[in-house]
């Protein structure tokens, strides 16, 4: 036999990993919003900036962001000697992470 070919070998574990790392994005991806949600509701609001700018981003395969880009959101969550904090992207986390918890890491994918 001439010519040029290649041998899958284990070509259908290949793919279970492949479909389990996806699955795995897909679940992060959905939590992540669902902190992101979670944050801007329980975010205090004064003029909505801070609130309008809680945003989710992908940072790489399994891992996302959520958080803001305002100057003084750190002040909010975590206060100053003058101004008591106001907490609100820690809290969302923990809520989703236990009802995540809860209902099981299975329940947020696919």
């Amino acid at each position: 036999m001439t010519g040029t070919g290649i041998f899958l070998i284990n070509f259908d574990k290949i793919m279970k990993k492949v479909d389990m790392e996806e699955d795995i994005n897909k679940a992060v991806e959905r939590i992540a919003f669902l902190i992101e949600g979670e944050a801007k509701r329980l975010c205090p609001v004064r003029t909505g900036r801070l609130r309008a700018s809680i945003h989710t981003g992908k940072i790489r395969k399994g891992v996302c962001y959520v958080g803001t880009n305002v100057h003084y959101a750190p002040y909010v969550e975590f206060g100053t000697r003058k101004m008591t904090a106001k907490p609100y992207l820690r809290p969302a986390a923990r809520r989703v992470v236990n009802l995540v918890k809860m209902k099981g890491i299975s329940a947020f994918i696919r």
